[in-house]
């Protein structure tokens, strides 16, 4: 368990306040004037609680077809993981783990712990898991597309896994597979930008559709 010790700045016109790895950061002077810190009582970092423990939550696996960054697979290999996704797909250009060194750097060792394969053709695979039971959904904002908060699984489909689908960062997508897709999902937009990064809004459409 990590050690951290929260310091700060004696300097008035300063006061910067931060917590500290100890095993990381020995000096005690502010990084930011260079004046000396006070040094609080060192404590740990905080612990898992019981009921995060023993949520029970819907099988969900994800395809990220054509994303471009290996900052923002990494992001979703993290969140991924927290939200207990079954495997990521990676399809057509997507960085993997394996020889994209900012994939793991971002994922801080969720690759290793989320199962995930490589695709060339995300439409063969989407139809390949439509076949073995899931249901497709797909993030993006088309006239057709519900809320996620207002989306609820028919009777057909609420006992199916999903597949949850992202697609390019500009382009959005594949037509091809929201074709294929029984909804598609949006975020909600109150501001003038109407759009997220996309691991973001993974992380918000993905615990909503795993544990609401």
């Amino acid at each position: 368990m990590t050690v951290f010790e929260v310091r700060q700045c004696t300097n008035p016109a300063c006061g910067l306040r931060l917590p500290v790895d100890l095993d990381i950061h020995c000096g005690k002077f502010c990084p930011r004037c260079g004046a000396h810190m006070d040094c609080g009582e060192p404590f740990q970092g905080y612990t898992i609680s019981k009921f995060e423990m023993d949520l029970n939550h819907r099988d969900i696996v994800v395809i990220l077809d054509n994303i471009r960054s290996q900052q923002n697979v990494g992001s979703i290999f993290r969140t991924a993981e927290g939200a207990g996704i079954k495997h990521l797909y990676l399809c057509g250009i997507t960085p993997t783990p394996a020889g994209n060194p900012a994939v793991g750097k971002t994922a801080l060792g969720s690759e290793r712990l989320v199962p995930w394969s490589c695709h060339l053709n995300a439409v063969d695979l989407a139809r390949q898991l439509m076949e073995d039971g899931y249901c497709l959904l797909a993030l993006e904002r088309t006239p057709e597309a519900v809320s996620i908060f207002e989306f609820k699984a028919d009777e057909e489909t609420v006992h199916k896994p999903f597949a949850l689908i992202l697609g390019n960062e500009r382009a959005g997508v594949d037509p091809g597979l929201i074709e294929m897709c029984e909804a598609v999902l949006a975020l909600p937009m109150a501001g003038q930008k109407a759009s997220l990064n996309v691991a973001v809004a993974f992380g918000v459409v993905v615990y909503w559709l795993a544990f609401a």
